[in-house]
């Protein structure tokens, strides 16, 4: 028997809402953890078109010294469809340790050879 097609669509709107209240915490909580010392940034990034792309920026990110945490945001669209066009990385670092042309050239040298990848910082 098949699912009454409004509980379907019922039940991708509130997935939909849910992911969206989740990414939206975890972005304020990650915003709020940076404390003295610490600086937070958040990069452009271009050229991403998957999930093993994001997982590639990470881990570039996570291996320098003095990142604490790496936040990769990637739009939605259709519910629940990913739009790796508007990529974002929210990064927290020791500013004593890297500094942002290192996390750009992290980025960028985290590249394959299906994907390269382009990053620039954001104003704020």
């Amino acid at each position: 028997m098949r699912p009454h097609p409004n509980r379907l669509k019922l039940a991708l709107f509130v997935l939909s809402w849910l992911a969206l209240v989740i990414v939206g915490e975890t972005w304020q909580h990650t915003a709020a953890v940076a404390g003295s010392g610490e600086q937070t940034v958040t990069l452009k990034i271009e050229g991403v078109t998957c999930g093993s792309c994001v997982k590639d920026v990470r881990a570039a990110l996570q291996k320098l010294p003095g990142v604490k945490t790496v936040e990769i945001k990637v739009g939605t669209k259709w519910g629940l469809l990913n739009d790796y066009t508007d990529t974002k990385a929210l990064i927290t670092f020791d500013p004593g340790q890297t500094g942002v042309e290192a996390l750009v050239k992290a980025v960028e040298s985290a590249s394959t050879a299906l994907s390269t990848y382009r990053a620039r910082l954001l104003p704020g």
